[in-house]
């Protein structure tokens, strides 16, 4: 069974967020109180709603009791943020990852109910950090303290095998959810060749995906 999104607030963090979901054909609803933003990406995320979200019988009527998890992108409106997040929780959505402007904000928010807390700059410098110890890593984001999604190209050297030769989950313990080929985004099966070249999005602990990008590109 498919987890369910909403994400809430689409400036330019949010609907990145609204859109990687999207192209991982996930169950999302994305939400914002300011038509430009909803329309700007209307075309590509199918449920899109022109909303309140610090209204509790807003949440209700848009069945956010229901979600799985919940991103609160907001941002720049802490109170925005906070109402949010307070009713996201009373409404009893068991996920909530928020975006905060200030690293001094996450605590707030963890107390307030938040799962997790995302600060765009500190996360671009871990990022930073992370994606040039290896020239074949790129677009690290950190999920969680020793988690990432990171894409990793394959290297030239690299014999083509199946993901099932691969065996990638039980060898490495990591999982790849997404390959680029061709400039085209493949969500891929068992049967799917990997080939030197591809750009292959992988989830797991940061050490893991480190050892594993170290086997494709040895």
């Amino acid at each position: 069974m498919k987890k369910s999104f909403i994400v809430i607030g689409l400036g330019r963090f949010g609907s990145s967020v609204a859109l990687t979901l999207a192209g991982l054909n996930s169950d999302l609803l994305a939400v914002d109180i300011d038509e430009e933003a909803v329309e700007n990406i209307s075309s590509k995320v199918n449920n899109c709603v022109i909303a309140d979200a610090t209204k509790y019988s807003v949440l209700q009527d848009l069945g956010a009791a229901s979600i799985d998890h919940a991103v609160v992108c907001i941002g720049n409106n802490l109170q925005a943020s906070i109402l949010t997040v307070l009713n996201l929780k009373k409404i009893g959505v068991k996920t909530i990852t928020v975006r905060a402007d200030e690293i001094g904000h996450r605590e707030l928010f963890l107390q307030l109910g938040a799962t997790d807390v995302i600060v765009p700059e500190e996360a671009s410098a871990i990022s930073l950090a992370n994606s040039i110890v290896s020239d074949s890593l790129f677009d690290y984001y950190q999920l969680a303290k020793n988690y990432a999604i990171v894409k990793v190209c394959v290297g030239k050297n690299f014999e083509p095998k199946t993901l099932v030769e691969l065996s990638v989950r039980d060898k490495f313990d990591v999982n790849i959810v997404g390959v680029i080929r061709n400039e085209e985004f493949i969500i891929p099966r068992g049967t799917d060749l990997l080939n030197p070249g591809d750009i292959i999005s992988v989830v797991g602990e940061r050490q893991k995906v480190r050892k594993f990008d170290s086997f494709l590109n040895e």
